[in-house]
């Protein structure tokens, strides 16, 4: 019996995969990271799946994340640049420079509000690390969360001195500060919540409203709703 003709291998077609700088492939890495743990989770979620998902290899990714550690620090740095971290922060001690009261506060409701509604998949990805006790979750608090309660506990105490803030306990009352913006902004961009579709601009001015006069001690709000009584 002749043996069978040979099978002709077919010629390699060149990679159609394009080409992408260092410093873009980093970039498109981290927002892949970001959209399968906002996904999946971390648990459910492999360095394989990540390189898979921008056609490159597990060792290109950590050619440029040598360790997961690397990979979580480079996706809070890029959510900080994206979210105006930095602005956000010499806006805040701009107003508490000028002891600008409202514009502090509508600041920083203003950047949760903004924050969740620009960055859902990030907030997606937290919520996940704060369920599974990832430790993106705690690195995020110290690096993002930390500096401004710290900042904002520390005005609370500067002007409760004044005089302009009622007594209280400042870390509870930054909580209280906090709270309402990011329960509405979680319930409408996490959630989709019905109850929580108000557009945010309404929100922010209603709340400024409503923490101030929780913050002002009881003879400021006397004392305005006097002054606003003889200017109907």
């Amino acid at each position: 019996m002749s043996s069978p003709a040979p099978t002709s291998v077919p010629a390699l077609e060149p990679s159609s995969r394009k080409r992408l700088s260092s410093e873009d492939r980093k970039q498109q890495l981290i927002e892949q990271a970001i959209h399968l743990f906002s996904q999946r989770g971390f648990s459910g979620t492999r360095t394989k799946d990540i390189a898979a998902a921008c056609d490159v290899s597990e060792g290109i990714l950590f050619r440029h994340f040598a360790t997961k550690e690397d990979l979580y620090r480079a996706i809070l740095e890029s959510h900080a640049d994206e979210a105006g971290s930095h602005e956000f922060m010499q806006e805040l001690k701009r107003c508490a420079s000028a002891k600008d009261d409202r514009n502090l506060v509508r600041e920083m409701l203003r950047h949760i509000l903004s924050s969740f509604r620009d960055n859902r998949e990030f907030h997606r990805l937290m919520m996940y690390a704060w369920l599974e006790g990832h430790a993106l979750a705690d690195l995020a608090h110290q690096q993002l969360g930390l500096p401004v309660l710290d900042f904002i506990s520390g005005y609370i105490v500067s002007r409760q001195k004044d005089g302009a803030f009622r007594a209280g306990d400042p870390d509870a009352l930054t909580v209280a500060l906090f709270a309402p913006a990011l329960q509405f902004a979680m319930s409408k961009y996490i959630f989709g919540m019905a109850a929580f579709q108000q557009e945010d601009d309404a929100v922010l001015e209603q709340f400024t409203e409503f923490l101030l006069g929780g913050l002002q001690p009881a003879s400021a709000q006397k004392k305005g709703a006097v002054l606003k009584k003889l200017g109907s």
